[in-house]
C-alpha cells in the first residue's frame, strides 16, 4: 500500500493539473454567475412587470432544480437534438447560470438592505437614478453582499466536482483516475480534499481581509 507521499510523487502533477482546471472552471463560472446575477437582480427590481416576471421565473426554476440534472440536460440531452457543447463549456454554462440565480438574490437583498432614506436624500440633491445607484446604493450594499457572496463562491469551488460526471478533467476526475489505478480511494480523495480545503480557506481569508478593508474605508 502506497503512502500519501508516494501517491503524491506519482500523481502530484495530475492533481495539480486537475486543480488548475478546477480554478479555471471556477473563475469562468463565477464571472458568468456575477454577470447573470447582476442582470437578473435589476430585472427583478425593474418597474417593468414582464422583466420582473421573467427574472422571477428563471430564478425559481434554476434554484429548484439540482445542478447535476441541469448539467446532464445541457451536456447529454441537447446533444440528442444536435446541439453539442464541450464538457468545459457546458459546465461553465450550467454552473454560471445556477450561481447567477443565487447571486441575483444576494445582490437584490443587498441593494434592498440600504435604507430608503438614502435614495430620498440622493433625489433631494438632484442626483440621477443611475448616479444614485452607482455612488450611493451599491457601495453601501457591499457589506451586506460580501458574506453570502463569499459563501456562494466557496460553494461554487466545491460544486465543480460535479463535472466529473461529464468527463471534465478537474481535480475530482484526476483523483478518481488515480484511485482506479491504485485502488487507494481513501488516500487519493484525502489528497483531493486537502487541495479543496487550501483553495476554499484561502479564498475565505482573502475576502475577510477585503471585508475589513471595506468596513475601514466606510468608517
Amino acid at each position: 500500500m502506497q503512502s500519501l507521499f508516494e501517491l503524491w510523487q506519482r500523481y502530484g502533477e495530475s492533481f495539480l493539473h486537475g486543480m488548475l482546471v478546477t480554478l479555471e472552471l471556477t473563475v469562468a463560472s463565477l464571472i458568468v454567475g456575477l454577470v447573470v446575477g447582476g442582470v437578473l437582480a435589476f430585472m427583478r427590481m425593474s418597474r417593468i412587470a414582464p422583466l420582473r416576471a421573467i427574472g422571477a421565473v428563471y430564478v425559481e426554476i434554476v434554484r429548484s432544480t439540482p445542478v447535476i440534472v441541469e448539467l446532464f440536460f445541457v451536456y447529454y440531452s441537447l446533444a440528442q437534438i444536435g446541439i453539442i457543447i464541450p464538457g468545459f463549456e457546458a459546465a461553465v454554462i450550467v454552473l454560471g447560470g445556477f450561481y447567477g440565480a443565487l447571486y441575483s438574490e444576494i445582490f437584490r437583498s443587498g441593494l434592498m438592505s440600504v435604507d430608503f432614506g438614502q435614495r430620498e436624500a440622493a433625489e433631494a440633491l438632484g442626483l440621477r437614478r443611475k448616479t444614485t445607484l452607482l455612488r450611493v446604493i451599491v457601495p453601501q450594499s457591499l457589506l451586506a453582499i460580501l458574506p453570502p457572496g463569499t459563501s456562494a463562491a466557496i460553494d461554487l469551488v466545491k460544486d465543480t466536482a460535479l463535472v466529473i460526471t461529464i468527463g471534465v478533467g478537474e481535480l475530482m476526475y484526476q483523483a478518481y483516475q488515480a484511485g482506479s489505478e491504485t485502488f487507494q480511494y481513501m488516500n487519493v480523495f484525502l489528497i483531493a480534499g486537502v487541495l479543496y480545503f487550501i483553495v476554499c480557506y484561502g479564498l475565505s481569508l482573502a475576502v475577510r481581509r477585503w471585508e475589513r478593508h471595506v468596513k475601514a474605508a466606510g468608517a
